[in-house]
């Protein structure tokens, strides 16, 4: 099994990490929609397995799936999250 390099592999926590924080606090308040916590995890649902079956081009897979999330709603910012993280571990 390929595993990524550990910058990725932070980074890809991290958003795994922000994302169930995120939807705890969220059960706290009913002004966030189920939708937006449904599309929250539905775009990260794929990144443990993605992790677990590293190949060359599944970052650009990891950011679409974090971009597609962040296009439609203001937070968390998912792709911004991942590259900072990513970028500091350098």
């Amino acid at each position: 099994m390929e595993l990524p390099p550990p910058r990725i592999l932070k980074a890809a926590l991290e958003v795994m990490f922000t994302c169930a924080y995120t939807t705890r606090n969220w059960t706290l308040d009913d002004s966030i929609s189920r939708k937006q916590i449904n599309d929250l995890w539905e775009a990260v649902h794929e990144i443990p397995s993605l992790l677990g079956r590293w190949r060359a081009d599944a970052e650009t897979e990891l950011l679409l799936y974090l971009e597609e999330y962040d296009s439609k709603w203001p937070s968390p910012r998912l792709k911004v999250r991942y590259l900072q993280v990513r970028d500091e571990a350098v």
